[in-house]
């Protein structure tokens, strides 16, 4: 029997690790120890996938030459090593998150407007027609959503930032997971800008000392 023993526990990751639509490659990659070892690579729904690597690599890498929907998922490997009992715990889990070009992209507005002061909150509403989703916010620059939702009513969504900064600043837009895909994207929708004036400080009391009489 194979027992999960203290040997270091493997990293999966991406590539690319983000923006890949339906039909795009993608390869996943199992980074463990220099050691002859039996590498799995599990995703939801039970399935799986294996392969070995050699002394001398890093990592295993399991290479989808196009996406198709079914890859959409979440993914997980582990490693056996080779002549012994000693199995790795599982890593942690990555996502793989598809774009399919066949939704249409959501629409977005901001209120109060587009210039606003520091401390403003500003609401962004963002919608689409029919598809009862998880709607998720982007920021141009960060390279995951900055806030999720799930719909109200089955086509909108509203997102506030509460007592904006000049760091807020910049161009937002939206997306969408379809109900029942949580690993479909709608591609990114129109945009909307946002511009946070600094707000001036208030005039201070400290007063200098008058200079002393010659």
């Amino acid at each position: 029997l194979l027992f999960p023993v203290l040997v270091p526990r493997p990293s999966l990751s991406l590539h690319p690790s983000q923006g890949v639509s339906l039909g795009d490659t993608v390869t996943l990659r199992c980074h463990l120890p220099r050691l002859a070892a039996w590498v799995w690579l599990y995703w939801e729904g039970g399935w799986f996938y294996s392969k070995g690597k050699e002394k001398e690599q890093d990592a295993a890498e399991f290479l989808f030459v196009s996406t198709f929907r079914e890859h959409a998922s979440r993914y997980w490997c582990q490693y056996w090593v080779f002549e012994s009992t000693e199995v790795s715990v599982e890593s942690d889990p990555v996502e793989l998150v598809l774009t399919d070009l066949r939704y249409p992209p959501s629409s977005i507005s901001l209120h109060p407007e587009q210039h606003v002061g520091t401390g403003t909150n500003v609401t962004i509403s963002c919608w689409n027609k029919d598809y009862g989703a998880t709607f998720l916010l982007h920021k141009d620059g960060s390279s995951a959503p900055i806030q999720r939702q799930e719909s109200s009513g089955g086509d909108t969504a509203t997102f506030t930032l509460f007592g904006v900064t000049p760091a807020d600043s910049g161009t937002y837009r939206c997306s969408y997971r379809p109900k029942n895909y949580s690993f479909l994207s709608s591609p990114l929708g129109d945009s909307v800008m946002l511009e946070v004036t600094p707000t001036p400080a208030p005039p201070g009391r400290y007063k200098p000392p008058s200079a002393y009489p010659q």
